[in-house]
């Protein structure tokens, strides 16, 4: 029945946004997307991790991300990843996150004290699950890659953790380190972090943009003190009826695969033990004391087929439920907008706490 009623692509490139944008993030798209028209931000082909290379293999479900851009998302039916057909070289790469990326993601020319309390509110999700699995006192040195202000990173500096990161956005960094974190603009490299000398780095919302996610965390893993951690966090896909709704609002230009649970069999090709993995794709990893550097690999398994399918026909399902209005999150999400506005919300959360605690 399903098959039936949706065809692929399901969102052909019509140049229109799902979502609702602002001045900054118009203006934003209007010249990336010029900038591809004129050849100045290019492009090259964008293999699978399963070693798919037939094209035949690769499903188109969308023509567009989220925003309206164009972009060929493809879902392989040997493994289930889902990926762009084709992706930014790495000059346009670094031109797009230094020009474009958080005008276009936030919306916002400045940075906002919100956007840090989110990312401080991550950060203690992050803290309170590590926590749970590991001593704290093993931790002295914390990395973060793509750390925007730093946010995710405050808890453990107030935990008097000695804290650091990076990333591209020169306003969010400068906004991080006026809160007394260490932030620097750019990669990881060695002329600012030793490698083997950090005790955890995290990435959060981060290894979805990576390029080569295999060489990426080679890379890192190099940095990773012996027998200490990496924690890891990406959009899962299976979570988009909880947090997208409406599945096309999880297909961004900048996010060069989109994962599944394929990520244990992905840490694990590397050589790292999975000490906990989640649906949403929240895993907390260890770096073995004879860790090396495994480049040639190719990240698959028997029952990953069996994964596409299930990859193909819940999203699917998802299309299906969003069209209909059905996603119990969905309702449960508006309803919870209306006690807002009608300025009830906190009396029946107190309300249900005292009942149910």
């Amino acid at each position: 029945m399903i098959n039936s009623i949706v065809t692929f692509p399901i969102w052909k490139n019509d140049g229109k946004s799902v979502e609702s944008l602002n001045k900054v993030q118009t203006k934003s798209i209007e010249e990336f997307i010029n900038e591809i028209k004129n050849n100045k931000i290019k492009f090259v082909h964008n293999y699978c991790l399963c070693g798919n290379t037939d094209p035949k293999l690769d499903l188109v479900v969308s023509e567009k991300d989220r925003y309206g851009i164009p972009c060929t998302i493809v879902l392989c039916k040997k493994c289930g990843l889902i990926r762009l057909k084709e992706r930014l070289d790495e000059d346009s790469t670094s031109r797009f996150y230094k020009d474009f990326y958080r005008n276009i993601y936030s919306g916002k020319g400045i940075l906002s004290d919100e956007f840090f309390k989110e990312q401080i509110a991550r950060g203690e999700e992050f803290f309170k699950l590590f926590n749970n699995f590991i001593d704290m006192d093993e931790i002295n040195n914390v990395f973060e890659v793509g750390c925007g202000a730093g946010g995710i990173l405050y808890p453990f500096f107030k935990a008097g953790k000695s804290v650091a990161g990076c990333d591209f956005g020169e306003k969010y960094l400068l906004y991080g380190q006026s809160k007394g974190l260490n932030l620097y603009l750019g990669k990881i490299t060695e002329t600012n972090i030793k490698k083997e000398s950090q005790d955890l780095i995290i990435l959060s919302h981060v290894m979805e943009h990576f390029n080569n996610p295999i060489e990426s965390i080679n890379d890192l893993l190099e940095y990773i003190t012996p027998e200490k951690y990496l924690l890891v966090e990406v959009p899962g896909f299976f979570w988009i009826p909880k947090i997208y709704f409406n599945p096309i609002l999880y297909f961004q230009n900048a996010h060069v695969y989109n994962y599944y649970y394929y990520l244990k069999v992905f840490f694990e090709r590397l050589g790292l033990k999975v000490i906990y993995g989640n649906e949403r794709c929240t895993f907390l990893l260890k770096k073995p004391s004879n860790w090396i550097k495994r480049e040639n690999v190719v990240i698959y398994d028997k029952n990953m087929e069996l994964w596409a399918l299930k990859v193909e026909e819940e999203l699917k399902k998802y299309y299906i439920i969003h069209l209909l209005k059905l996603n119990p999150y969905y309702l449960k999400a508006c309803l919870v907008n209306i006690l807002d506005i009608l300025g009830i919300k906190q009396i029946i959360k107190k309300v249900w706490y005292k009942v149910n605690r």
